[in-house]
């Protein structure tokens, strides 16, 4: 765990060294971090770098796109853990089942309906959740047969609810005019950091993912015990119906929570839990941490490989869920591998 720790803050280091701006002297670079330290003393040390309007600039945008990326990352994998929890189902994440582009339609739905009213409706946090938590619903009762989970049906269910939102979104952005509500859609829609985020915002969610993790940990043997049968649990003294609602909000929450920071991202729900597991093992409250401290430093590391691209090929700067999708898609097939097949046995 400990291990797990320091490589995610060595990716946000390397972050905060690596950026779009060329042309600062690896002194600067030095100064800055030592600024971020120990705040104010490092004027003391280094007169004259912080007192030009651009320095803070650059380190605050910095700054803001490396705690924005671990609180991403941080929140899709815990998300991840409690839905494969929930659902006792090993590819379930909140892009394939539909939870990230469902706050995706929640967020743009938020924007239409203030843009008709023509008044703020507040930070766009509420639709996000609206739209996790109905898709969330629609995926849950959709995939059960019976009072009992369908694990297949439950993919499907969520691969097909993912496309109907993509397509909603995309009809509610240019419900407005040729312009529609968001210019960027399409790189919005791959996922990448939102630098404009305001820092209230970027604050809501990482209390909100920080208090999740927290619960999930304190729930970690309840989840181990989730993943024997319904009656089992019960019989263990779990309350099942109730540690059900908590996971289907925690999921829905640090979902929703993400793709207001960076739009809907793919697959970092999947790939940490299982990487792990393979590590850790299946216990769940060193499972959500450690999900949590690699989806953080795979957001960041795909972060640092969009900048270094952008640097060599010099094409802009490549959206994080391309990365993402890169790596996750794979795995992804790797695990559903065992149950390919079966309908011909």
């Amino acid at each position: 765990m400990i291990l797990l720790a320091g490589v995610m803050l060595a990716a946000g280091g390397l972050r905060l060294f690596v950026g779009q701006e060329l042309g600062w002297p690896a002194g600067g670079c030095g100064a800055g971090l030592w600024k971020l330290l120990v705040g104010g003393w490092a004027s003391q040390w280094w007169p004259g770098v912080f007192e030009e309007p651009g320095a803070m600039t650059w380190m605050d945008i910095r700054l803001l796109r490396v705690v924005s990326g671990a609180v991403v990352g941080a929140g899709l994998a815990a998300s991840g853990v409690a839905l494969q929890a929930l659902l006792r189902n090993a590819p379930a994440e909140p892009f394939i089942l539909g939870l990230s582009s469902g706050a995706a339609v929640g967020v743009m739905g938020q924007a239409l309906l203030a843009y008709g009213l023509g008044m703020q409706l507040g930070a766009n946090h509420i639709g996000a959740l609206l739209g996790a938590g109905l898709s969330m619903a629609i995926v849950f009762a959709a995939g059960r047969r019976h009072g009992v989970i369908d694990p297949l049906g439950l993919l499907l269910t969520g691969v097909v609810l993912s496309t109907i939102n993509g397509a909603v979104v995309m009809m509610l952005n240019y419900l407005v005019g040729p312009g529609g509500l968001r210019e960027n859609l399409s790189y919005w829609m791959m996922g990448n950091i939102d630098e404009a985020v305001s820092s209230g915002t970027l604050v809501m969610v990482l209390g909100v993912t920080v208090a999740g993790i927290g619960v999930m940990v304190k729930l970690g043997r309840a989840m181990d015990v989730l993943t024997f049968s319904e009656a089992e649990a019960i019989s263990l003294g779990v309350r099942v119906g109730a540690l059900r609602a908590v996971l289907f909000l925690m999921a829905s929450v640090m979902a929703a929570g993400a793709v207001v920071l960076a739009g809907p991202i793919a697959f970092v729900g999947l790939i940490c839990p299982h990487v792990v597991r393979f590590l850790l093992g299946p216990g769940h409250r060193a499972l959500v941490i450690g999900s949590a401290l690699v989806g953080a430093t795979l957001i960041l590391l795909a972060d640092v490989a969009s900048v270094l691209l952008d640097r060599g090929l010099g094409s802009g700067q490549m959206p994080i869920g391309v990365f993402t999708a890169m790596i996750g898609g794979p795995v992804f097939l790797w695990i559903l591998r065992p149950q390919m097949g079966r309908g011909q046995e």
